[in-house]
């Protein structure tokens, strides 16, 4: 599915998928929130051809993702997360737990959440606004929003 095509559905999901939904965007996420932020770095690690490397690095900066940064005494470019950029530390963690659990490596998960302090284990999990406990994701629902359309209140109202 095209850009504009995401885009012209009003649907969070598929906005967001607009942004960084081809194969390489979420990985060259990943990368960039590991400290990689050069071009030759990004490229040894994803083996991506220089071209579509070029192509997405350029995206991502335009839809603010990454910050170009000139790198001092050079003509090449350091790749920077920007906020936004950082927001999707969830969203990757939340994929590499969907994996280590559905797709598995042999020898077992690759990363594991860390309290920076502490070094606890942790974990992803939803949690009530008003009080901050924990929710069983069973008992999560969703509910139309202001901006929902009138086919996704129909279609959530079938769900209650």
């Amino acid at each position: 599915m095209s850009k504009e095509n995401y885009n012209r559905q009003k649907c969070p999901v598929a906005k967001s998928l607009s942004v960084f939904g081809d194969q390489w965007t979420l990985l060259i996420v990943r990368d960039a929130l590991q400290g990689i932020d050069r071009f030759e770095g990004f490229q040894k690690s994803l083996r991506i051809s220089r071209n579509l490397l070029t192509i997405r690095l350029k995206d991502m900066v335009e839809s603010g993702l990454l910050r170009r940064e000139i790198i001092s005494g050079s003509k090449r470019f350091a790749y920077k997360p920007t906020n936004k950029c950082r927001d999707l530390r969830m969203t990757l963690s939340a994929l590499a737990g969907w994996g280590d659990r559905w797709a598995p490596e042999e020898g077992g998960a690759r990363i594991e959440l860390r309290e920076r302090q502490s070094e606890a284990p942790a974990a992803l999990g939803y949690y009530r606004i008003i009080d901050n406990t924990l929710i069983n994701p069973e008992e999560i629902v969703s509910r139309p929003g202001p901006g929902a359309s009138s086919d996704l209140i129909r279609r959530l109202a079938r769900k209650s």
